[in-house]
């Protein structure tokens, strides 16, 4: 998600586990997540009080295997956050 400078320092306090760092050529702050059990409502807290933009969010789920092809179902708890927050999804798949 795209943060102000404000909203970025603000992360790590609200979301463990949570990090940021600035990308200097758009001028704005990454925030990076990670989605689980212990972390679901702060995120979804965080999202209603610091106004986050809905264009600038981005679940990534990322997939490392061993198996070149196959079937790899995106964790549960994924399509529980996109009920709460309709963002776009992103996929990585590295091939170890």
């Amino acid at each position: 998600m795209s943060l102000d400078k404000f909203q970025a320092y603000t992360l790590p306090r609200e979301i463990p586990g949570s990090l940021f760092h600035l990308d200097e050529n758009k001028n704005y702050y990454v925030g990076e997540v990670p989605i689980n059990q212990d972390t679901f409502e702060d995120i979804n807290n965080f999202y209603v009080r610091q106004r986050i933009n809905i264009d600038t969010c981005d679940i990534l789920v990322s997939v490392n295997s061993n198996q070149k092809q196959g079937i790899v179902s995106a964790p549960t708890i994924v399509n529980r956050m996109l009920k709460y927050l309709d963002c776009k999804v992103s996929f990585s798949y590295t091939v170890s």
